[in-house]
Formats: C-alpha cells, sequence, structure tokens
C-alpha cells in the first residue's frame, strides 16, 4: 500500500516541477556559470527559445578572426557573494521559553554551535555549498538529520610483534560518522510539495534520490535488500529531457534511490528500482520533514522557487557580451588594416560582386591607385560609455558592486569601508532569507540533539568486581546503570563532549575558559525556546571600519567609566545608558565593564540620588578625551 502511494506520489512531485520551467532555467544557470566561448555549439541542441539556449550567449558569425569570449560575471558576482555572506560560523541567541530551562541553555547553545565546528561531520562546508546552489539558482535545500556512518567486518590491528613483523588482527565496526548532520542538497534531485509556499517551513512533503553503486548500497540497507531483486545498471536515466551535470559515472552497477518523508501521514518511504526498501515512522520526536529550505529573492507569493543571481543579470549580460565583442573587433579592425593591390584585370572574390572584411589581409583590386587603406574608426566614447552602463546595470539588479568585488572606491581605509558598508545593504534580503532558513534549522537541530543525545550506549557486565569498580567510579549514580528482569547488570555509556562550560554547585552551566569534558544526561537536554540566529556574525567584517567603530567606543567610554568607578552615584545613574550604548555598537557590556558593576553588587552598595538631584550635581563634569586618545583618532584617521 505504502509503495503504491509513493510510486503515483513520485510522478506527481516530478512532473510537477518538470512543467513549472525551472529546471530549464537551472540548467541555464550552470551553463552560464562556467568559463566559456561564445558560439555555435559542436551539435546543435533543441531549444525551445533564446532563454533556454544553454550553449552560448550570443551566436555570433563563424569568422576565426571575430571576438567570442564571454565575460565570466556569473562566476565572478555568484563568488563574491558567497566570500561576502559567508566569512564565518552562525551564531544563535538562545531564549528560554520558561525559568526551568535557563540553566541549560549555555550547554544547548554550545552543543548547537559544536555542529558548525565539529570537523567530523563538515557543516561549515555543507552551509557554503547551501548558500553557492542559494545564489546560483534561486532556490536552495539542505537536510538536518542523524547520520551514522560504520562500515562493518573490518579488521583493526590487535597486535603487533616487532621481531618477526607480523600482525594480529581483530575484527572491528568502524563508525565514520554518528552525529547530528547537516547536508546540502542538490536542487535538482530535490522534489517539494508541489503546493508549497514560500516561507512556509512546514511542507506537506518532499522527496529526494542518491546514486549508489551495489557494494554502497548493500552495506547502507543490509543484507535483507538483497532479497529484493533490485536493477544495478551502468547507466543512470534521468527524468527530465535536458542532461542532468557534465560527470560521467564509471561504475558500472549503479542505482538511484528515492527517499521520500510525508509530515502529515508519519511516513518514511524508500523504493529503488520499483522495490520498497523501507517504510517506517518518520524519525524526530517532533515530527517534522528533515528538509530546510529557502529562496534568494522571492519570485512571487505563490513560487517556493526564487530568483537568482544569474537570472536576474542574464539579460543584461547578453547585451553586454555583444557590445564587448563587438567593441574588440572594431579596436583589431583598427589596429590590423586591411589593404588593396593591383595583380589581375579581374577582381578577387569571385569577381569582386562582394568584399569580406578582414583584418591584415590584401585584396587584388584593378586600379588601386584610386583605393586607399581600408580604414575602419575606433570605437569612440559611445561604446565604452555603453559597456560601463551595461555593467552598472548588473550591479544595481544583483547587488553585488565592483566595491563588494574589491576594486578601491575611496581615499582612505574609512571611506573604502564605509563604501562596502553601503553596498552590503543590497544584500539585506538574501541574508534575511538565510537567517530564516538558519534559524528553522536551528529548531530541527536542537530537537533531533534531544533525541539522539539521550540515547546511551548500554554494556552488560557480568563480573562482579568490575561491577563494584563501575558503581564506585560513577558515583552510585543511578542514571548510569540498571538492572534487567533477569538480574544482568547493565552500564550506560551517554555522549561525552569537550565544551567550554562547567556545571556549578546548583547545576547551573557557566562558560569557562577551559574546556571541560561533560557526559550529556536526558535531563541537561530538556530545553524549549525561540532561536535567533545573528546573521550579521556570518558576513565579512571590514576590518579597518571595526578598528574605527571601538576607538570611537573607547573614546567615549572610558572618560564615563573612569567617573563611574570614582563615584558610586554616577554609578548608579549611568550603568543602564553605558550598556544601552554598548549594545548599539553590538558590544557585550561583560567585556568592557567589571563583573561587579554587572551582578549588582556595587550598585547595591552606592548611595542613590536624591529626589531631584541630577548626576552632575554629585559627579564631576565628564572631562574631554585626553591627548592620548586625540593621538589615537589622529592616527586612525591617518
Amino acid at each position: 500500500k505504502d509503495l503504491d502511494f509513493f510510486l503515483i506520489r513520485k510522478q506527481q512531485l516530478i512532473s510537477a516541477r518538470a512543467n513549472s520551467g525551472m529546471e530549464i532555467i537551472w540548467r541555464q544557470a550552470d551553463a552560464d556559470y562556467l568559463p566559456h566561448k561564445l558560439g555555435a555549439p559542436a551539435k546543435k541542441v533543441l531549444v525551445e527559445n533564446e532563454r533556454t539556449e544553454v550553449s552560448s550567449y550570443v551566436n555570433l558569425n563563424k569568422d576565426q578572426w571575430r571576438s567570442k569570449d564571454a565575460k565570466n560575471d556569473p562566476y565572478i558576482k555568484l563568488q563574491t557573494a558567497l566570500s561576502i555572506i559567508f566569512d564565518h560560523n552562525p551564531e544563535a541567541v538562545f531564549d528560554p521559553s520558561s525559568k526551568q530551562y535557563v540553566s541549560n541553555t549555555p550547554l544547548i547553545q554550545k552543543l548547537y554551535h559544536r555542529t558548525w565546528t565539529n570537523v567530523n561531520t563538515g557543516a561549515k562546508k555543507e552551509l557554503r555549498k547551501f548558500i553557492f546552489n542559494l545564489g546560483k539558482y534561486g532556490w536552495s535545500c539542505a537536510r538536518r538529520y542523524y547520520k551514522r556512518v560504520i562500515r562493518k567486518d573490518m579488521q583493526a590491528i590487535k597486535k603487533f610483534n616487532l621481531e618477526t613483523q607480523v600482525f594480529e588482527y581483530e575484527p572491528k565496526e568502524m563508525v565514520d560518522v554518528d552525529d547530528v548532520f547537516f547536508q546540502a542538497m542538490n536542487p535538482f534531485d530535490c522534489w517539494i510539495d508541489d503546493i508549497a509556499k514560500p516561507d512556509d517551513p512546514r511542507r506537506r512533503d518532499w522527496m529526494w534520490c542518491e546514486i549508489y553503486d551495489e557494494e554502497t548500497f548493500y552495506g547502507i540497507f543490509g543484507e535483507e535488500a538483497r532479497k529484493l531483486d533490485i536493477q544495478f545498471s551502468s547507466g543512470i536515466e534521468n527524468e527530465t529531457k535536458y542532461p542532468k551535470t557534465q560527470i560521467q559515472y564509471t561504475s558500472d552497477k549503479l542505482v538511484k534511490v528515492y527517499f521520500y518523508e510525508n509530515r502529515l501521514k508519519d511516513k518514511f518511504i524508500v523504493e529503488a528500482s520499483g522495490k520498497l526498501i523501507k517504510s517506517t515512522p518518520l524519525f524526530r520526536a517532533d515530527k517534522e520533514l528533515s528538509l530546510v529550505d529557502t529562496y534568494w529573492t522571492l519570485r512571487n507569493t505563490e513560487s517556493p522557487y526564487g530568483i537568482g543571481l544569474n537570472e536576474i543579470m542574464r539579460n543584461n549580460k547578453v547585451m553586454l557580451d555583444k557590445v564587448r565583442n563587438m567593441t574588440i573587433d572594431q579596436v583589431v579592425l583598427a589596429i590590423y588594416k586591411m589593404f588593396f593591390y593591383a595583380n589581375s584585370e579581374q577582381l578577387d572574390d569571385e569577381g569582386g560582386e562582394q568584399i569580406k572584411i578582414e583584418p591584415g589581409k590584401g585584396k587584388k583590386v584593378i586600379d588601386p591607385r584610386n583605393i586607399t587603406w581600408f580604414e575602419v574608426p575606433g570605437p569612440g566614447k559611445d561604446a565604452y560609455e555603453l559597456l560601463e552602463i551595461l555593467r552598472k546595470d548588473m550591479e544595481d539588479d544583483t547587488g553585488i558592486t565592483r566595491t563588494l568585488e574589491g576594486e578601491i572606491t575611496g581615499k582612505t581605509a574609512f571611506e573604502i569601508s564605509q563604501a562596502q558598508q553601503g553596498a552590503l545593504k543590497r544584500l539585506k534580503i538574501p541574508l534575511q532569507n538565510i537567517k530564516s532558513a538558519l534559524e528553522w534549522d536551528a529548531k530541527l537541530c536542537v530537537n533531533l540533539m534531544k533525541l539522539v543525545y539521550s540515547v546511551p550506549k548500554v554494556y552488560a557486565l557480568t563480573d562482579p568486581e568490575l561491577i563494584t569498580n563501575y558503581v564506585t567510579a560513577v558515583n552510585a549514580d543511578p542514571e548510569r546503570f540498571f538492572t534487567d528482569g533477569t538480574g544482568v547488570f547493565n552500564a550506560l555509556k551517554y555522549r561525552e563532549f569537550q565544551l567550554e562550560l562547567e556545571p556549578d554547585s546548583q547545576g547551573n552551566f557557566q562558560p569557562t575558559e577551559q574546556k571541560n569534558f561533560l557526559m550529556l544526561k536526558p535531563q541537561m537536554l530538556d530545553w524549549e525556546g525561540e532561536i535567533t540566529i545573528r546573521v550579521e556574525s556570518m558576513i565579512e567584517q571590514s576590518r579597518p571600519l571595526e578598528r574605527e567603530q571601538k576607538l570611537t567606543l573607547n573614546n567615549i567610554l572610558l572618560p564615563i567609566i573612569g567617573q563611574m568607578a570614582t563615584q558610586p552615584a554616577f554609578l548608579t545613574a549611568y550603568l543602564k545608558p553605558v550598556k544601552q550604548l554598548l549594545k548599539l555598537y553590538d558590544e557585550s557590556p561583560s567585556d568592557w565593564l567589571p563583573e561587579e558593576w554587572l551582578n549588582g553588587q556595587a550598585i547595591m552598595q552606592a548611595p542613590l540620588l536624591n529626589a531631584g538631584q541630577t548626576a552632575e550635581k554629585v559627579a564631576p563634569q565628564i572631562e574631554a578625551p585626553s591627548s592620548e586618545f586625540n593621538l589615537m583618532q589622529s592616527q586612525t584617521q591617518v
């Protein structure tokens, strides 16, 4: 029943997206992104119109001397956007929903941050691919799921004899990945609900496919899959008439496996070559899909597929290539002139009916005294002005200006930084879309960590001495062992991570400078609340502008802090404004103010102002910044 349902739904999802025309736009983006030449293709490509012609931007004359270069703006714009948007791992702010979740909020935050920094999972590289697909195609998707990759029946080294150089082996299971995982998906291999709307992460269902060789397939799905008579082949058929990629698989036994998740039916289905591999409930406590997707800019309010950089700039790019190559051709003709000479009573070029222009080539004429050199004027400033207009139009369309690409547009470092920050405002909408996707991903990640990290490994112990030693080592913690109905002693080992945290006597987790090993227990992972991604933490920061801002804040705060340290009433009146000022500069008060000021101890000891008495009457007037600060300011300007 599940297989019959899925096979029908599979064709519905494939047909719905094929009819939307998005795959044609994506294929065009693939062709435009790669460095290429303009001109006729080696073989004709069946196209519907000029937009779907994946072979070139403009068909030029077949003359070999003419310029056929395509300026690689799609590559430049996309790489620039990727380098700006994603420079650091995303940082999240965790806001607990009730008081009971305050104590373990730092722990959940550290565990989430670990999913991006852990080299074994490689989530940072996957996020880079996610943003790359987003800018290139206008839509990108990823999965947040529990990934376990194991290699069974491995022969691990047990002993090694130095004299005989002989190894002794023992069978062992090798675990490559066993953690919460973020994986960027190829948009061509993913199909989402055909009635899905943008900005709604709770899709009804979605489907994706993977290509496996025979050995990998049976390694994942086990020996039970051998009974299903799966058909392997040397080639993989495509559902669309357009080729997927230029990659040619050399393996001779491949199979395409389809995975399907349905949120309303609570179903996870795996199918290959028409055979049902697996049908289970969703592997999530929250029963959400593992899908994370977003768009670059909104196409319309009914389509979840957005508009990417290549589609935005393509019209101007076609005209730019045409004018640019025509300008190059005219410059070549102006420099490398064509000439005529007399050598016969008959004109060349088949009787002289036509004279074909070609730089540096001589032509026979009857009377060369009446013909001079073929003078071709240069392109003139109009051509160069048009090229500049087209480049500016592409910048206006994409928001990726030459300032962001590294072109110097100011006289000082501060002016350059200001120009860059202004240009970054054009990327605000894509950044907000990435922010929304990552916030949904963070919710999926936390819920999945609560499920996966709460499951311990169980070891059965029978030796009384081992049991006694184990109970002593865990301080008789009842959560670390149990005895089953048969009287067998079972030791529980939960996951252990090295984090910059330390629990206090009340069980509250506090940040520390050094890393500590923490073994996670189920109650430590119980957390509910809101998660906000600080998207500005991801983008590339302007170092000169950052230094300028810190020096400016330094000049403002240090005199005030000096007065607050000597005048308790001044401290009481101006602590909150100072905190607000630090917040305005995106600075943490703990990095600038003493801890006793932040925890309220010093404030309780300070005398309060009388009614009607101002801080100016109690504390001395704030002095101007010293000459040392003025020197720092002048050095920054230089």
